[in-house]
C-alpha cells in the first residue's frame, strides 16, 4: 500500500502567511493605542480637508500631546512657542537642558517632564546635516528658511516677529496668516 502524499501549494502557504501577518499587524496596532482609545480617522480627515483647523504644522498624536503641553507651558510664558520643525533637534536638546537662555537664567524643566518634552521636540524636529553648525537663532536655521522660501525679511527674525505674518502664533497656530500673506506665492 502506497499512501498518496499531498503536496501543499506554495501559493496557499503564501496566502496563509499574508493573512497571518495582517491579523498580527492589526492586533499590534490596537495594542499600541491607549486603553479604550480607537484611531479617530474621521478627525484626521476633518483636519486634512480643512473643516477643522489645526494650529500646529503636524497633527500631534495622543502619545506626544503631553510633551507638547510641557513644552508650551515652559516656553510660552515668555515668548511664542515655535513649531519644533523650525529648529534642528540639536538646538532643542541644548535649549531644554540649559538654564542660560539667551542672557536670562530660567528654571530648567525637571525630569521626567524634560524627557516627555524632548520626545515631542525630537520627533517633530529634524537632525542637522553632518558638519552643519547648530543654529541658536531662528533666522539662521535652514529649516526656518525652507519653510519661508519666498519671504524677504526686512528686519532680523525674532521670536516675537512671528506674529506679524502669523497673527495667531501666540495660540501656537501657524496655519492662519495675516491678510497680506494669505494668497502670496
Amino acid at each position: 500500500m502506497n499512501p498518496i502524499k499531498r503536496r501543499r501549494s506554495p501559493f496557499i502557504l503564501f496566502l496563509l502567511l499574508v493573512l497571518w501577518s495582517a491579523i498580527l499587524g492589526l492586533g499590534l496596532a490596537q495594542a499600541a493605542l491607549p486603553r479604550g482609545e480607537s484611531p479617530n480617522l474621521a478627525a484626521i480627515e476633518r483636519v486634512e480637508s480643512g473643516t477643522v483647523e489645526s494650529g500646529t504644522v503636524d497633527i500631534v498624536p495622543a502619545n506626544f500631546q503631553l510633551g507638547q503641553e510641557v513644552y508650551l507651558e515652559n516656553c510660552t510664558s515668555c515668548h511664542v512657542g515655535l513649531p519644533p520643525a523650525i529648529l534642528p533637534s540639536q538646538t532643542w536638546r541644548s535649549l531644554i537642558q540649559d538654564a542660560q537662555h539667551y542672557g536670562a537664567i530660567i528654571p530648567t524643566i525637571q525630569e521626567p517632564l524634560r524627557q516627555v518634552a524632548w520626545n515631542y521636540l525630537s520627533t517633530y524636529s529634524r537632525p542637522l546635516n553632518k558638519g552643519e553648525e547648530v543654529p541658536f537663532r531662528i533666522g539662521k536655521s535652514r529649516f526656518f528658511k525652507a519653510l519661508h522660501p519666498k519671504v524677504d525679511f526686512a528686519e532680523p527674525v525674532t521670536l516675537n516677529s512671528c506674529i506679524i505674518c502669523h497673527p495667531a502664533s501666540a495660540q501656537f497656530n501657524y496655519r492662519s496668516l495675516s491678510p497680506e500673506w494669505i494668497d502670496s506665492p
